[in-house]
């Protein structure tokens, strides 16, 4: 693997969470597209759904948020809860933690816990919170050090 190009993330409202992801990363917005027909259905596995997929641009471009909304399928949800085997979470680099989590509480979002700073592996003295965003789904902030 050379890099990671894109996380997709289903969503149940393209535009609740496409509010909040834009209050973390201030990125760029490609879309709405529709996809649908035999192609997308045979794709994703889902016979009947249509597809509403909004892209969030990264502002340093090495990577994109894609929000999928999927119309017409089961609805059913996962538990996303980070405890849960199979649930995955977007871990997004901030540059001012105090002021990330004031955007998205002011959206009526919360963190789980105040930003602890970790003390080994990959982002040790970095400092990290997960806040519960839209579909509750847990997203990591992390504030390198400064």
């Amino acid at each position: 693997m050379q890099r990671l190009h894109h996380i997709g993330l289903t969503v149940s409202d393209t535009a609740t969470a496409l509010d909040f992801y834009r209050a973390l990363t201030d990125g760029d917005v490609i879309g709405p597209l529709v996809k649908k027909g035999p192609a997308v259905e045979a794709a994703v596995g889902h016979p009947g759904v249509e597809i509403l997929l909004t892209y969030l641009t990264l502002p340093d471009g090495d990577a994109v948020i894609e929000l999928v909304e999927y119309r017409g399928g089961s609805g059913a949800r996962i538990v996303p809860d980070n405890g849960a085997a199979g649930a995955a979470h977007p871990a997004l680099t901030v540059n001012d933690m105090a002021a990330s989590l004031a955007r998205v509480e002011a959206l009526g979002y919360r963190a789980l816990s105040a930003p602890m700073t970790a003390t080994a592996g990959p982002i040790d003295g970095w400092r990290y919170v997960y806040v519960v965003g839209p579909d509750d789904v847990r997203v990591e902030l992390l504030e390198p050090p400064h």
